[in-house]
C-alpha cells in the first residue's frame, strides 16, 4: 500500500508548509473540524460521556481559536502601533536637532487636529503619521 503520511511535503506541495507554523495551522483546522464532527457522530452512540466529552472539547476548541485570534490581532496592532509612533519620534528628534522647532511644532499642531483616538477603530493613527512625516520633507519607512 502507498500512502502519503499527513506531514509529508508531497501532500501540500512543498516542504515548508508543513514546517513551523503551517504544522500547527494544521493541526488546529483539524482539530476545529475533526471535533464537531465527531461530537455530532457521537450523538448517534449509546454512551453518554463520550457524547459529554467531544462537545466539552468542542466548546472549548472554539473558545481557543477565538481567544488566538484575538491575541494575535491584539499583537498586530501593538507592533502597528508602535512602528507609526517611532517613526513619529525619530522623525522628530532628527528635525529638533535640525533647528526646524517651527515646523515641528506646525506639523505636530496639524497632526493633533485631525487625531481623534477611539477604542472602535485606530484613527488612521498610521496616516496622520505619515501625512506629518511627508509634511517635515522625509520619506516615510515602510514600517508604517
Amino acid at each position: 500500500m502507498n500512502c502519503v503520511p499527513l506531514a509529508s511535503p508531497m501532500l501540500f506541495g512543498h516542504k515548508t508548509f508543513v514546517s513551523g507554523i503551517g504544522m500547527y495551522f494544521t493541526a488546529i483546522i483539524a482539530l476545529c473540524v475533526g471535533l464537531p464532527v465527531s461530537w455530532l457522530i457521537s450523538e448517534f452512540q449509546s454512551q453518554r460521556w463520550i457524547r459529554i466529552a467531544l462537545g466539552c472539547c468542542a466548546i472549548g476548541m472554539c473558545y481557543l481559536v477565538a481567544l488566538g485570534v484575538g491575541k494575535t490581532e491584539h499583537w498586530n496592532a501593538n507592533a502597528w502601533y508602535g512602528s507609526a509612533s517611532k517613526e513619529l519620534v525619530d522623525i522628530t528628534i532628527l528635525e529638533l536637532e535640525a533647528g526646524q522647532t517651527d515646523k515641528v511644532i506646525q506639523e505636530l499642531r496639524a497632526l493633533q487636529s485631525k487625531f481623534q483616538p477611539t477604542y472602535e477603530t485606530r484613527a488612521r493613527y498610521d496616516e496622520l503619521v505619515e501625512e506629518y512625516v511627508t509634511g517635515l520633507g522625509h520619506e516615510p519607512t515602510d514600517g508604517i
